[in-house]
């Protein structure tokens, strides 16, 4: 039977290139199209795709709620994390990342009673807290932006060698791709041959 917690992290970081790619397509779209677009732009938008902005923040959300754990999460078990390439991230950028953890699973990804405001007021404790829902109107950009401009860049600022410099071209990759729609997605983070290539050619 195959040990699928013992992944090449080479195999693992096609995956993480994945989540970051699409975090940052989604930001990008929801930066254009969400809260803070102008009327004129909306309802091309919705003309065109009606609730595109619901979609693109869900997307976002859950993108970010797999980088959360990605960052976040001690090394072990079946998940991948920052761990599986011996790079770690500062602890206070952590806790500012868990934070929304939570909020993401209850609101988005889990069918719970702690949705409802009122069942949260009535049961809740000191550390229910985490469970409210955050104005995702006002939160979304940010939370990417924590993601790719601090996490990432943090990761990807380790050093010369190995997968800090993998890290870095995602980095370089996933910014660029949040500001601004028409970059083209490097090859080199595209297909599974290419990453390949490219770690390969990093010594890895």
């Amino acid at each position: 039977m195959l040990d699928v917690s013992s992944l090449d992290p080479k195999e693992a970081f096609l995956h993480v290139v994945d989540d970051h790619r699409w975090l940052a397509v989604s930001g990008c779209s929801w930066n254009l199209v969400g809260a803070k677009a102008s009327n004129e732009t909306k309802e091309e938008a919705h003309r065109l795709l009606p609730n595109i902005d619901v979609a693109l923040l869900d997307s976002l959300l859950m993108h970010a709620r797999s980088l959360i754990d990605f960052y976040t999460k001690a090394q072990g078990g079946t998940d991948i994390t920052l761990g599986n390439f011996n790079l770690s991230l500062d602890q206070p950028l952590s806790a500012d990342l868990a934070k929304y953890k939570k909020s993401i699973e209850v609101h988005l990804l889990h069918l719970t009673n702690w949705r409802d405001l009122d069942f949260r007021t009535l049961h809740s404790s000191g550390s229910a807290a985490t469970t409210d829902r955050p104005s995702w109107n006002g939160e979304a950009s940010r939370i990417a932006e924590l993601i790719i401009e601090k996490a990432l860049r943090n990761v990807s600022e380790r050093g010369t060698t190995g997968w800090t410099l993998a890290f870095k071209a995602l980095f370089e990759a996933s910014s660029e791709r949040y500001r601004n729609k028409l970059f083209a997605w490097p090859t080199d983070l595209a297909e599974k041959p290419d990453v390949e290539q490219f770690l390969t050619r990093l010594g890895l």
